[in-house]
């Protein structure tokens, strides 16, 4: 077979032309693995391919021997060059050779769908650095099993050579096209039960699984179960069950060779619900948990403790056969290896070309858990400050706050950090919600941390697992600190390596690299993004499905405006009066403005403030809720004040408009001057309305201040206090005109449970069954009444699979932080498709009901 060779030939001599990824497999299917029958199509085959295309432009003629000389740094160009690459690749036909063993293949392998991994080598020496990091740069592609299907494959995984962002690539790293070898790795596809990767280091291994093919948990769409393992003894340390809602599987068709091609160019996959019980079981039974961990123990003998495995678990053929685990893609992390090895140890490696790395990888940091409030990690210095009366301003900017609990006061502290670490608090807790926003990480609930850390230190924030490190300064001497976050995991069975970095992000222990940098020079702070992340890659539309369901935005910060406008949405749910007032208040309580003569000044300036949100937005609706002080939260701005016993349930919301309407009336003249400006998508939100006589007197001095007048002026109120699940016809009858549930308060609450008290966090559950019957109260209450109902808490960001219920109950709108606007707005299009879906298959039913009736 020219050009295609399996698995079990693979030889030492081919590992070049077969790349990495087919060369690892080939050697551990020899070796015993399960390992799943696949050929390689050598690198060269792609360069006579491309010798062989009849070129329209002069440009590519030489290819790939070509340079390309291209200007990279101009997108449009670079854009074209790609496009009209890809497009010749993709009309070009493959030698009838060629198509006749791809045909043999195709029908000896035995299976509905295949998948194509890009198998890459960098030929050495060529001055490049091997360690050079490309996962998540080539895309693998599924097809249908008939050889048009998988011809037409094959091109689209060469092409991955010549996107705009492969040619940046190779050109921001000094490499020439002739220097590349792109092999294919060519493997059938079965329909899965589970899926994830095993990441192993000398001192832990971490499991990740998810229900069917690997691909919900490359795209980030689900919270994988996660499992933590001793080595040694293979003993399970933790376990943890994801936020699993949705799977990946096979088309089902009976028809699969007679498929046309042209008209099923789309992955043959399709996206299914998990049933609620299959959402409470773990994906990995415990017998295959324990036969992975015996398979990674015994690869641990063979090459050493730094390895990442992903492995799936295909779906038993028949009655009589049974599932079986198979190991689908091995990588060395060499970043883990000791650099001090001699080169004489590596020559020997290089020599006997297998995959024999026996050097163990550096001690883990000290650690400490906590809650992930807000995702992301950062490596950065510690900054301590236990007492409140602390002066932020003296704080340094990029480092990382270590406090007992966050003071909304303290936001300009927060907008210079790299990161947060605090005692107190929850997922709703102000500190997380500012965090989300401005984009760094944070850890909430972390026992101990201002007695633990000190400042200076250097420490690393995890806040997509709620984990803390601490890197003492002799596990920093003459080396640089690298997190695994920007390598893209394949998994396995489904399409790999999508750019989709926050919920694929590999966990400590981390990745080191020498360096002769000292322990106390400044470090980067900023998050580990893909290795092309920097490189000012040319923008795309990327096209969203259109949904019925509005998705909205939750924000504070004049700074995430212009992210959030680019953005899927539609409107601003939610404007944290609060948290924007702080940088317009200069430090400063708004009573202080008012008893110095400067109400009008800041009026002005809050005007000017929601003016940036309304112009940014317009015509979408931006939804502004008023003030709602919690004390303990501002004391600094005015430290006079009484102190509350239970601030939650103290002297906030409409409740403190009554008793001292000032504030409001103030607020509600900074509204109507944002109208006279000529922004009319600015509306009213009440926040904790506790009565319906509280929104009565509210609306009469809305009334009073000129805005219920305004033809596009909407007063809405915060359903979060449990009162208005009895109450909400009377609220309608006064005059409110919608709805926004507040899922933080409401949860707090019914279920008695302080928000902010991360003891409590287990206890509080957006989830439990009296907080979801409450909402869907709620809704049903609305749509009957004819009024909006939107959902403004953190429960839908934090949890998908409360999507499907909103959306199947009839939520006109989802308002959500702005890192959950893109998931959300998959959430919302797959619910609403799942409805389409079953309101056609129960009116077909019925119609072939009635028909067999006649």
């Amino acid at each position: 077979m020219d050009k295609f060779l399996w698995l079990d030939q693979i030889q030492k001599s081919d590992r070049s032309q077969v790349g990495e990824k087919a060369f690892y497999l080939s050697h551990l299917a020899q070796r015993g693995y399960p390992v799943i029958p696949g050929f390689a199509i050598e690198a060269q085959a792609l360069r006579e391919f491309l010798e062989s295309i009849h070129w329209l432009d002069p440009l590519f003629a030489d290819l790939p021997n070509s340079s390309l000389h291209l200007d990279v740094d101009n997108p449009r160009q670079l854009q074209l060059v790609a496009r009209a690459i890809r497009q010749e690749i993709a009309a070009a036909a493959l030698p009838a050779k060629w198509l006749e063993t791809l045909a043999s293949i195709s029908e000896h392998l035995k299976a509905p769908a295949l998948i194509l991994r890009p198998s890459l080598a960098l030929p050495s020496p060529t001055g490049i650095d091997r360690d050079l990091k490309i996962s998540g740069l080539l895309d693998a592609h599924v097809c249908f099993s008939s050889p048009d299907a998988l011809a037409a494959a094959v091109k689209r995984v060469w092409a991955e050579v010549f996107r705009a962002r492969s040619l940046l690539f190779w050109r921001r790293n000094g490499i020439q096209l002739q220097q590349i070898n792109v092999a294919i790795l060519v493997q059938p596809l079965h329909n899965s039960v589970a899926a994830g990767v095993l990441q192993a280091n000398s001192n832990l291994w971490e499991i990740k699984a998810t229900c069917g093919l690997g691909i919900a948990l490359v795209k980030g769409e689900v919270l994988p179960d996660y499992y933590q393992v001793q080595p040694e003894s293979g003993a399970v340390l933790m376990r943890k069950l994801g936020v699993k809602t949705i799977a990946y599987n096979l088309e089902e068709h009976k028809s699969w060779q007679r498929i046309e091609t042209k008209n099923r160019i789309n992955l043959p996959l399709q996206t299914y619900l998990l049933s609620e019980e299959q959402q409470k079981q773990y994906a990995l039974e415990e017998q295959y948990l324990q036969e992975l961990i015996q398979l990674a123990q015994q690869f641990k003998a063979e090459i050493g403790s730094a390895f990442t495995l992903e492995w799936t678990l295909t779906a038993k053929a028949s009655e009589s056969t049974a599932d079986r685990l198979y190991l689908t893609k091995i990588r060395t992390d060499r970043e883990m290896e000791n650099k001090a090895t001699s080169k004489q140890a590596s020559r020997k490696a290089e020599e006997n070309q297998t995959i024999q790395l026996k050097t163990p990888g550096p001690s883990i940091p000290h650690l400490f858990r906590g809650i992930g409030a807000a995702g992301g990690r950062a490596v950065a210095l510690a900054q301590v400050i236990i007492e409140p009366s602390e002066n932020p301003e003296t704080i340094p900017t990029g480092k990382i706050l270590v406090v007992k609990s966050f003071h909304p006061d303290w936001l300009p502290l927060l907008k210079q950090a790299a990161g947060v670490i605090a005692e107190q608090g929850g997922m709703t807790c102000h500190a997380g919600i500012v965090a989300r926003e401005l984009g760094i990480p944070a850890v909430v609930g972390v026992r101990n941390a201002t007695q633990s850390i000190q400042s200076d230190e250097l420490v690393m924030v995890d806040g997509d697992r709620g984990e803390i490190y601490l890197l003492r300064e002799q596990e920093m001497a003459n080396q640089e600190f690298v997190s695994t976050g920007d390598r893209l995991l394949s998994m396995g069975h489904g399409q790999e390596e999508q750019s989709s970095i926050s919920n694929t992000q590999d966990p400590i222990p981390a990745l080191w690299r020498n360096t002769t940098a000292s322990p106390n020079a400044e470090l980067p702070l900023a998050h580990t993004q893909h290795p092309i992340a920097n490189a000012q890659l040319p923008t795309t539309n990327i096209q969203y499905p259109i949904v019925a369901t509005q998705l909205l935005v939750n924000l504070s910060q004049p700074s995430a405006i212009k992210r959030a406008a680019s953005l899927p949405v539609d409107g601003v749910g939610l404007l944290r009066s609060e948290l924007m007032m702080l940088e317009v208040l200069e430090g400063q309580h708004p009573s202080r403005w008012v008893t110095m003569g400067q109400r009008q000044e800041l009026i002005e300036l809050l005007a000017q403030a929601v003016s940036q949100f309304a112009s940014a937005f317009a015509p979408r609706p931006v939804f502004y809720r008023s003030l709602d002080w919690r004390s303990h939260e501002f004391q600094s701005l005015a430290p006079l004040l009484p102190t509350e016993v239970n601030p939650m349930l103290g002297m906030r919301g409409t409740f403190s408009y009554v008793q001292d309407p000032t504030l409001f009336d103030l607020e509600l003249a900074a509204l109507h001057r944002v109208y006279e400006s000529g922004y009319t998508n600015i509306n009213l939100l009440l926040p904790f309305v506790r009565t319906v006589e509280e929104f009565s007197f509210c609306k009469n001095r809305v009334e009073q201040a000129g805005l219920l007048h305004k033809s596009h002026f909407q007063l809405w109120i915060m359903a979060e206090v449990p009162s208005i699940l009895f109450l909400l016809p009377d609220y309608i009858k006064a005059g409110c005109m919608g709805i926004s549930i507040g899922t933080n308060d409401l949860t707090q609450l019914l279920l008695g449970v302080d928000r902010d008290r991360s003891e409590m966090a287990i206890a509080f559950d957006e989830r439990h069954p009296a907080v979801m019957k409450a909402i869907f109260q709620l809704i049903l209450m609305a749509k009957e009444a004819g009024i909006p109902c939107s959902i403004c808490g953190q429960a839908p960001a934090q949890y998908p699979e409360v999507i499907d219920r909103l959306v199947e109950w009839g939520i006109t709108s989802i308002s959500v932080s702005l890192d959950a606007v893109e998931r959300t707005y998959s959430a919302i299009a797959r619910a609403e498709q799942r409805l389409l879906v079953e309101g056609a298959r129960g009116y077909k039913s019925q119609k072939s009901k009635v028909k067999s009736q006649k």
